[in-house]
């Protein structure tokens, strides 16, 4: 019985003898070993380059989710901040209306022997308060122009409009007028100006 051979991939020939396939040169393992090296260096490269392109989505996502929660912690910060001024404000003006009603008779006597010290020379003072300051001071007063000296005359005017704690002293060339919604006035645009800045 005639051996078998394995079929080599040789050169193929049609059945006429024309050559359909050109016989290429065996590889030799060395030649394997570098093809297998570099399939698998290219294999790798690809790997890691996809890697670098899912770890740039990633720290991309993280990063506008970070800058999100940045931008609504900032709101929030700021919405807090508005509103505990506010809260303040209101609580100010509460104990400032109870501190006027109780004390509002002495600030408005302090304002009056201020105005006597200050104005000392000028002929006339007016001053208005409200009804019931300007029934408890009058008697204050006339004591405080004698004990300050002062020659001139005091007007007190009782001002049916006036609240505790408002008063306004009037003389040749000015006025001091001294307003609890002119301070909270005043506090609350302060307080707006700081909220204002970062």
């Amino acid at each position: 019985m005639a051996q078998l051979k394995k079929y080599a991939f040789d050169t193929e020939f049609a059945p006429d003898g024309a050559i359909v396939r050109e016989a290429r040169g065996r590889l030799t393992p060395e030649q394997i070993e570098a093809a297998r090296a570099d399939a698998y260096e290219h294999g790798r490269q690809d790997s890691v380059a996809q890697a670098e392109r899912q770890a740039a989505a990633a720290l991309e996502a993280l990063s506008n989710a970070a800058a999100a929660i940045l931008t609504r912690l900032d709101g929030e910060s700021r919405a807090m901040r508005q509103e505990a001024a506010h809260i303040a404000l209101v609580a100010a003006r509460k104990i400032a209306g109870e501190a006027l009603d109780a004390f509002g008779i002495e600030r408005a006597a302090a304002a009056i022997e201020a105005a006597m010290d200050t104005l000392r020379h000028h002929p006339r003072l007016i001053v208005k308060l409200s009804p019931d300051a300007a029934q408890s001071l009058q008697p204050r007063i006339a004591a405080m122009s004698e004990t300050h000296a002062y020659a001139g005359a005091i007007l007190v005017r009782a001002e049916p409009g006036m609240d505790a704690g408002e008063i306004c002293i009037d003389w040749s060339d000015g006025i001091i007028a001294i307003s609890p919604e002119d301070a909270a006035e005043r506090i609350r645009g302060l307080i707006e100006t700081a909220l204002a800045k970062p």
